[in-house]
């Protein structure tokens, strides 16, 4: 299981089932409506660091935590503004300002997460302070916001960082993307030649897509990979995040077990880890940013003799998807 910082949600994604089981500023100074409050820089700690990279955060001796969220923009970004249901992925450092102590960052080395994280802007299990002042954000700001417990992880605190019940918290947030439920990938897949693979209707964009069964045929044995709508992004990489839409059919009872263009809910994972099935990482090599693939995996790199019986998976199985990859991120 993929350990995270505190701070980002831990909403449904393609967790093996895949893996088996209006702010105007300048740079220091903001003014927010309705967040809960606002500060300028020089009322909160002080950053340092390049966007992009670990900040660095020193918390005045003489100066009490506020006693509400209060929040600063660093650095102006001049994407789109954040809005409520999107999915969003920042960097982040984290600091506990009554323990005067760093808990971590997406930045850090040798540790975890290492690596953008993906929260649902507005969700329930979205931290209270998240969710009111990133809303008046752009893409590619960063944010730096105080927090009293209960703009944070209230009296339970996240006993596993280190962090208490009574513990006022900084964060230094990097929005990195943001992503509205049903983003896709665009253009028309041409017509399917191959009568031997499933069939696949539903145009990208239109929010439906499904998976046909060629009739008399038997599952292949071996990993299939075959690029059905080629896009004009960059190759995708180990490490990146993937921003994707999918849907997963079973090949040999020929229903649906998952997708996301159903859940109207863009899925995320890091590609080349172990929170999917090896044959996503297998099959999706070579692909691009705007590429609709189509994976046909057998049970060997899937769910093998054990299937995943609460999905309708039976034990030697063989799995059918087609992944709209929307965009990838470093």
């Amino acid at each position: 299981m993929r350990v995270q910082l505190p701070g980002v949600s831990s909403r449904r994604r393609l967790a093996r089932l895949l893996a088996a089981s209006a702010a105007v500023c300048v740079a220091g100074t903001l003014t927010l409506t309705g967040c809960g409050g606002s500060s300028s820089a020089a009322d909160l700690p002080a950053v340092t660091g390049a966007m992009g990279e670990q900040a660095t955060i020193a918390i005045p001796g003489d100066l009490a935590a506020p006693k509400k969220v209060e929040s600063s923009v660093l650095v102006q970004g001049d994407g789109a503004q954040l809005a409520k249901g999107e999915s969003v992925v920042v960097d982040y450092t984290l600091m506990d300002w009554t323990g005067a102590k760093l808990i971590g960052s997406t930045y850090s080395t040798g540790g975890q997460p290492d690596k953008t994280q993906e929260f649902v802007l507005g969700a329930s299990n979205t931290l209270p302070s998240w969710n009111s002042v990133l809303p008046h954000v752009t893409v590619g700001s960063r944010v730096e916001i105080v927090t009293p417990p209960s703009g944070a992880f209230g009296a339970d605190g996240a006993t596993s960082y280190g962090i208490s019940g009574k513990d006022d918290l900084i964060y230094v947030i990097d929005v990195v993307g943001a992503y509205a439920p049903t983003m896709d990938i665009t253009g028309t897949q041409p017509a399917q030649t191959d009568a031997a693979l499933p069939k696949v209707t539903g145009n990208p964009g239109s929010g439906d897509v499904s998976i046909t069964m060629p009739t008399g045929v038997s599952p292949p044995t071996t990993l299939r990979s075959k690029v059905l709508i080629r896009g004009s992004g960059a190759a995708i990489t180990s490490g990146q995040r993937l921003m994707v839409q999918y849907t997963g059919v079973d090949w040999n009872t020929g229903k649906q077990f998952d997708s996301s263009f159903a859940r109207k809910e863009i899925a995320t994972y890091v590609y080349g880890s172990d929170t999917v099935i090896s044959g996503w990482n297998t099959g999706l090599a070579g692909a691009h940013i705007g590429d609709r693939v189509l994976l046909i995996v057998p049970p060997a790199d899937a769910y093998g003799s054990k299937g995943v019986p609460t999905a309708g998976i039976s034990g030697g199985d063989t799995l059918v998807f087609v992944i709209d990859i929307v965009d990838a991120l470093s």
